[in-house]
């Protein structure tokens, strides 16, 4: 397990002993139910001792003696609290993706879904090959940055943003679908713990992320000059660095 996943596991286990001991002081009050969708999480019949909780194989096993599971990635949400789904992301490890890898079909059908008018969105990707192929900016452009094209342009992106945080991905709605996120960074200490909406969520990530067009064969394009769909990718495609680049990738990091 990377330090994301064994977080998350120690998180979801330490919510079932907060449900354990009835504890109402926390931030979804007292908690009456855990799992995801339909499956509830079984119940701690003793206190955990989460000081010596740390070996991984240790976790794993009392993970899944309480039918934790780690959630699918085609799913948004992570857990469900009080019949609640949530996104859950942590903090103190690697800056976790948002948006891993999507050309621009994916984002056109989502536009599509959502009613909204890409081109406003290709235009900043214009910028951003702009100043790329200029050097004043480097492959990933962060909202710190002066010269992102997007740092200013926040009600263009929300939409997408939001939807790949809570609905789905270039291809699909997710099945379990978050309704709110949750940041933390350490498990154990719920002060640590924050809860957003979906437009709250944008607002606190929005200074922390990093922008990059990656090579569009992480998108799920194999080859770009013959894809049937060359059209439709060609906006956001350029050939830079021995490869075609048009898969946007959009990752956060804690400010």
């Amino acid at each position: 397990m990377n330090a994301g996943e064994k977080n998350e596991l120690l998180f979801k286990i330490f919510l079932c002993e907060l449900k354990r001991k009835k504890n109402k002081d926390t931030i979804f009050g007292e908690i009456n139910s855990i799992g995801f969708g339909e499956k509830q999480y079984l119940d701690l019949d003793e206190e955990v001792n989460f000081a010596t909780l740390v070996d991984e194989a240790d976790i794993k096993e009392l993970a899944k003696k309480l039918c934790i599971e780690k959630s699918s990635p085609l799913n948004k949400a992570d857990i469900y609290v009080n019949n609640i789904s949530y996104s859950v992301k942590y903090m103190n490890a690697a800056p976790p993706s948002l948006i891993n890898h999507t050309s621009r079909k994916g984002f056109l059908r989502i536009a599509e879904q959502l009613k909204i008018d890409i081109s406003k969105l290709d235009n900043l990707i214009k910028i951003y090959w702009d100043l790329r192929m200029q050097k004043k900016i480097t492959e990933d452009v962060s909202n710190l940055n002066s010269l992102s094209p997007f740092k200013e342009n926040k009600e263009i992106v929300r939409p997408y943003l939001e939807y790949f945080c809570f609905t789905g991905t270039g291809k699909s709605d997710s099945k379990h679908k978050a309704k709110k996120l949750i940041k933390f960074n350490i498990y154990n200490e719920p002060s640590s713990w924050k809860i957003y909406s979906k437009k709250e969520a944008i607002d606190e990530i929005w200074d922390g992320l990093y922008f990059c067009m990656r090579d569009i064969g992480k998108g799920g394009v194999k080859d770009f000059t013959n894809h049937p769909d060359k059209a439709i990718l060609a906006p956001w495609t350029k050939f830079s660095s021995g490869k075609y680049r048009g898969a946007l990738s959009v990752r956060y990091k804690a400010k």
